[in-house]
Order: structure tokens, then C-alpha cells, then sequence
């Protein structure tokens, strides 16, 4: 993972989207936790003062892991008299991340703060019991007693473009677990001499075709977001990337479909590599608010006055 990381925080844009696609493609849980190292970075870098971003900068210099937790157990973790109480679940990344921050509240009081989380005696592995994402070294992480450090005002973890703004990067993760899948895929056909088969091809073909399609959609979506489009037109950047987010989950189903079929029952076993990738690509894909993240692009792009013209080309 440090290996994985190393630089990254100095990849532009495009760079970004590419090497979080390149990761995907090879391992979903490594990219799972780059992502969250890289959102991390860009919490402290946009919301921090400058003591924090200091601290980042020499911390990234000693290869410090980071992580963003936001999932809540019940009751949610909550700051009293300056000591956290409660767990946060689906937390990845527990005993290689150095340093996570966690979300406190919600809404318009919601706060962040960066903790150590490097302590095992917090880390509960045995409550990730999924089925995919095994590697992600993900369960919950308990808050008890901690005294973290703020970052950033009330409520700045949502402000746009830095929160939904930001789900293209993991567009860029599921595309590339997608194409990972479609490699896997072709190379048990090519074992089996099967690769040129009409019926594989008329089921994988068009998965095919629609990644590479929607590859420079999350680009301009990577773009636009971290870029003084997205400064200006924050809603916009926010819309232009859940809307990647969506497609590459779609795209990510179809391509698990068709590898089922093609592939058969062979990628059932549970030691099976192509399985394994698409019971990981399966759970990655299943992120939270899909459908208020759906009603949120379509109402943008088809209520407005201007029509759908008006998002296929860039504002200036």
C-alpha cells in the first residue's frame, strides 16, 4: 500500500483518475484504500489550516497511511467534554492507515477530525463478514476515548465540489475493476479456446465498447471537478461526477453478468481469481444514497430551462 501511494498526492487530474483506474483493474481493495488516502489529502489540503496541511505534507514524506471513515454504527459517534464515544463501521484500511479522519454529527453541525487509528485494541476485523473486499482490511473502529484534531468549520465535509464532486474518483476505481473483470474474463476463454466464440462475444463486446466510451466522461468529470469549473460551478462539478459514479456502477453490473455467463460456473469456486474479482467489484460498486444521487442528476439535467444541451460542452 505505502508503494501504491507514494506520490500520489501530486498527480494532476488526470494522472489521479488514471492510477486509481490502474489499481482497480489489478486489485480492488489496494485501490479501495488509495482512494480514501487520496480523498484524505484533499480534505486536509482544501478544509485544513495551515498547521495541517504542514503536518500532512511531512507525515506524506514519512509514508503515513491515511483514511476517511464516515459510516456510523448505532448510536453515531458523537464528542463529549473533548472525548469521542462510538464506532464507525465499514472502516478500511485497520492496521494499515495511520491516520483516519472520522465525521462527528451530521448536517450542517457535522465536524470532522483527524485521529491516530493506529491502536488494534479499536480495530474489529471479524465485523466485516462480506463476501467481497476481503483484502480491504475493513470492519468497525471504535472512537472510545479518543481526542482528535479538528479539521475544517461546521459542515464543511459536504460542501461542494469536494464531497459528491469527488465520487469521480471512484468512478475511475469501478471502471477499472470492470476492465480488470473483462481481462480476467478473456484470458479463461483464451485458456479454453473459446475467445472468438460468437456468444461470448455478442455478450462481452458491448461491455467492452461502453468502457472505453465512458473512460473520457469520468476524465472531463475528473477535470471539470478540480478545476476552476468546478470552483465556479460547484453543483454542476458535483452533478457531472455522482453522474460517472452512476454509469461506471452500471457498467460494473453488466460486466459481472456477462462474466458469469461466459465463464460459468467455474467462477463460483471460492478460490477462483476471476470470482474472486467480481465478488470484490460486486461490493464496491454497492454504495450508499444510489437513488437520491440518481434523482439528484436527472433532476439537474432535465428540469433545467437550458436543456440537456447544456451538459456536453464545458462552462468557461
Amino acid at each position: 500500500m505505502r508503494d501504491a501511494a507514494a506520490g500520489i498526492d501530486a498527480c494532476a487530474p488526470r494522472a489521479l483518475a488514471r492510477r486509481l483506474r490502474d489499481t482497480g483493474k489489478i486489485d480492488l481493495s489496494l485501490a479501495r484504500l488509495l482512494e480514501g488516502h487520496v480523498n484524505a489529502i484533499h480534505l486536509i489540503d482544501v478544509h485544513g489550516d495551515d498547521h495541517a496541511r504542514l503536518r500532512l505534507r511531512a507525515d506524506l514524506d514519512a509514508g503515513v497511511l491515511y483514511g476517511v471513515w464516515g459510516a456510523d454504527a448505532t448510536p453515531p459517534v458523537c464528542v463529549r467534554e473533548g472525548q469521542m464515544h462510538g464506532v464507525k463501521c465499514f472502516a478500511s484500511g485497520l492496521g494499515v492507515v495511520d491516520r483516519a479522519i472520522v465525521t462527528v454529527g451530521r448536517g450542517e453541525t457535522q465536524r470532522l477530525y483527524v485521529v491516530d487509528a493506529t491502536d488494534p485494541a479499536r480495530h474489529d476485523l471479524a465485523a466485516w463478514n462480506m463476501s467481497g473486499m476481503q483484502a480491504s482490511r475493513s470492519g468497525r473502529f471504535d472512537c472510545g476515548g479518543l481526542r482528535g484534531e479538528p479539521l475544517g468549520p461546521l459542515g464543511c465535509y459536504t460542501a461542494e465540489p469536494h464531497f459528491v464532486g469527488g465520487t469521480w474518483r471512484i468512478a475511475a476505481v469501478a471502471l477499472g475493476g470492470a476492465v480488470g473483470l473483462l481481462d480476467r474474463c478473456a484470458d479463461v476463454l483464451r485458456a479454453r479456446d473459446q475467445i472468438g466464440a460468437e456468444a461470448h462475444m455478442l455478450r462481452l463486446a458491448p461491455v467492452a465498447l461502453r468502457i472505453v466510451s465512458a473512460w473520457p466522461a469520468i476524465l472531463r468529470a475528473a477535470q471539470i471537478s478540480t478545476g476552476p469549473e468546478g470552483a465556479s460551478h460547484p453543483d454542476r462539478a458535483a452533478v457531472l461526477s455522482v453522474s460517472m459514479r452512476l454509469l461506471s456502477e452500471e457498467l460494473g453490473q453488466d460486466c459481472i453478468r456477462a462474466a458469469e455467463r461466459s465463464v460459468g460456473l467455474s467462477m463460483f469456486a471460492d478460490d477462483d481469481t476471476t470470482g474472486r474479482h467480481a465478488r470484490d467489484l460486486a461490493c464496491y460498486l454497492r454504495q450508499a444514497r444510489r437513488d437520491a444521487f440518481l434523482l439528484q442528476a436527472g433532476s439537474a439535467m432535465l428540469e433545467g430551462a437550458g436543456g440537456m444541451s447544456e451538459w456536453l460542452d464545458d462552462h468557461d
